[in-house]
């Protein structure tokens, strides 16, 4: 396969290596996605970055298939050491190259699903459902440089009331090495297994114009090239139309992931909500976002205040002591800002590891911490009743269709989970999770979509992914237990069925 041209004649300024960024042919044009909550996918790049085979920036979802295309076609196969990482390069190959998941070249793709269940009270990377239940079907059509995915969904007695759904959609062309979106993709930004206390697919994705990066090559200019590979997102959203706050708001949400060693990985996240029918909307507000002037009375006005924002990094480092299979990462989200920079931190730390096995199986497990509270974890807090809400946006504030854009705990809460799977050689995929939280732990607050009130929440959830007489099936099954709503134990779970036409 052809390696992508460089640039030549570039001198090596910054404005001109951004140039050449943008234009430069790229190994391949694929403008389609591997949607958030693709678990397998997930574990075998992760082993594979591990590994050394691949370098990746991986911790953003979305991911782009022609990302994934570039790190194959430099992969150091030497480095695939043992039976379960060449098993791993195997099925991320055969992804990339099976019938499938893309369609052959100008042609058409169909499939149909139906999931039914009971939704727990909180989401993972890969929860199955939303409703009671779910059917639908998606056409996709692959081309040269672009490519649509037309998802419809009908959803039983749903907590919104929108019934007919397009989530999972998307209209993407490649320009370069851009990417150019108009979708309605559920997103996951971070290293977390449990959720992101920024952007998750908590809620359900919004209508969303994207502009992404298409592979993650380094830069080409000896003045940036020592990032490594890496990756950016530049994304506009419009929320509800109704809300008990602001009606019919934007949200503005940038990252970028880079890789300046093999073995970390850091990633830079940015979120503001602004505009909407209530409040001022012209390029004076958009310059105030950006540069972050959004405190009345010291660097804006109560007519040109941009709105509510979020920023923070985050981090995961493998074996950053010895050479041992595991891994620690943590991000770090402030809710507010001070001096131009993020403060009122909400935290996540987490550790995970993996035992590869003789046969091609994989071991993986990670334990994980959560902290919704502002600067619960500093000496300076903590602040309540100040995650996820904000003078403007006081009321629904950083929240869609009565869900968390970022953490599913929502506010004020504190979550320990641990978690095990273990992928078959074949693509087989066993899960078990257990969580323990302390919900809105400091008082009443109705705006808290979980938990009005203090609550204890315990769960434990087994789940498995797989092919049963060629069709792929998927099972949730837990248990879990509110002290507040119901002290006895009650069950979730979903069971989700799809069916890929022969093209």
């Amino acid at each position: 396969m052809a390696r992508a041209k460089p640039c030549a004649g570039v001198s090596a300024g910054l404005l001109a290596a951004g140039i050449c960024t943008f234009f430069a042919t790229p190994a391949a044009a694929d403008a389609s996605w591997f949607e958030s909550g693709d678990t397998l996918l997930r574990m075998d790049l992760q082993v594979l970055n591990d590994a050394e085979v691949i370098r990746l920036p991986m911790n953003q979802w979305p991911l782009p298939r022609a990302a994934v295309s570039y790190a194959l076609e430099n992969a150091k196969t030497h480095d695939a050491g043992n039976t379960a990482v060449l098993a791993a390069l195997a099925r991320v190959r055969s992804r990339m190259e099976g019938a499938a998941d893309r369609p052959r070249p100008n042609s058409l793709k169909f499939d149909t699903e139906a999931t039914v269940g009971q939704a727990g009270l909180l989401r993972d990377f890969d929860t199955l459902g939303r409703e009671d239940g779910e059917v639908g079907g998606r056409m996709q059509f692959d081309g040269e440089r672009a490519a649509v995915s037309l998802r419809v969904v009908a959803a039983l007695d749903p907590a919104d009331d929108d019934t007919l759904r397009l989530d999972g959609s998307h209209a993407t062309m490649q320009l370069g090495n851009w990417l150019l979106s108009a979708n309605t993709l559920d997103r996951w930004w971070g290293p977390s297994h449990e959720s992101s206390l920024i952007i998750s697919n908590n809620a359900r994705p919004m209508p969303t114009l994207t502009v992404e990066r298409a592979s993650a090559r380094p830069w080409e200019s000896r003045w940036l090239s020592w990032l490594g590979p890496w990756r950016f997102n530049f994304a506009v959203s419009a929320m509800e139309r109704d809300r008990a706050d602001i009606d019919a708001p934007l949200l503005m949400a940038s990252r970028l992931v880079v890789m300046p060693f093999k073995d970390i990985e850091l990633g830079f996240s940015r979120t503001a909500q602004f505009c909407g029918e209530q409040l001022q909307c012209d390029l004076g507000v958009f310059g105030n976002l950006l540069v972050g002037n959004d405190n009345v009375g010291i660097d804006a006005t109560a007519e040109n205040e941009p709105g509510n924002q979020m920023a923070g990094f985050d981090i995961r480092w493998a074996s950053p002591i010895g050479s041992w299979p595991y891994a620690v990462y943590s991000q770090m989200i402030g809710e507010d800002e001070s001096s131009y920079t993020p403060a009122k931190y909400l935290a996540q730390f987490g550790a995970e590891f993996w035992k590869p096995l003789v046969d091609g199986g994989l071991v993986q497990g990670f334990a994980e911490y959560s902290s919704t509270t502002c600067s619960a974890n500093t000496d300076r807090g903590p602040y309540y009743n100040c995650a996820y809400t904000q003078g403007r946006f006081n009321v629904e504030g950083y929240r869609y269709l009565g869900r968390v854009i970022g953490h599913t705990t929502d506010n004020d809460a504190e979550t320990y989970s641990i978690g095990a799977t273990y992928s078959t050689p074949g693509g087989e995929l066993w899960t078990a999770t257990a969580r323990m939280s302390s919900l809105n732990h400091d008082g009443v607050d109705p705006r808290n979509t979980v938990a009005a009130r203090p609550t204890d929440y315990l769960a434990l959830e087994l789940g498995w992914k797989g092919r049963l007489f060629g069709e792929k099936i998927s099972f949730d099954l837990g248990a879990e237990q509110n002290e507040h709503t119901d002290p006895e134990v009650q069950l979730f779970g979903y069971l989700s069925w799809r069916h890929e036409f022969a093209p």
